[in-house]
């Protein structure tokens, strides 16, 4: 999608409004960056080891569930499955590093 290298701190505890914002943005370009057929997806993630696992655990949980509620719709038993996994996803991201997924309503 774009030029701008993402670089995502997992390990700044110190997001405020603003900077929670640019967190936000990155993550959900980074999102639909893996949509973007030959785009070229690089990020830096800093953090440590299980913080950047989590995330990325959180991530490919997003997608799962988008690319399954695109395919089967909302109400299938796939999707809910994948939903289920990701909350578990997203919990262990927030419990690991201490941030809000961005996603999460």
């Amino acid at each position: 999608m774009s030029e701008d290298k993402i670089v995502i701190d997992l390990s700044d505890r110190s997001l405020n409004e603003r900077l929670y914002s640019d967190f936000s943005y990155k993550v959900n370009r980074l999102l639909l960056d893996l949509y973007d057929a030959g785009v070229d997806i690089n990020p830096t993630i800093r953090g440590t080891q299980a913080q950047i696992e989590s995330f990325f655990k959180a991530l490919r949980g997003e997608k799962r569930y988008m690319d399954s509620y695109i395919r089967h719709g909302l109400g299938d038993s796939r999707t809910m499955t994948n939903r289920r996994d990701l909350d578990r996803a997203v919990s262990g991201f927030e419990k690991e590093t201490g941030l809000r997924w961005p996603f999460k309503n």
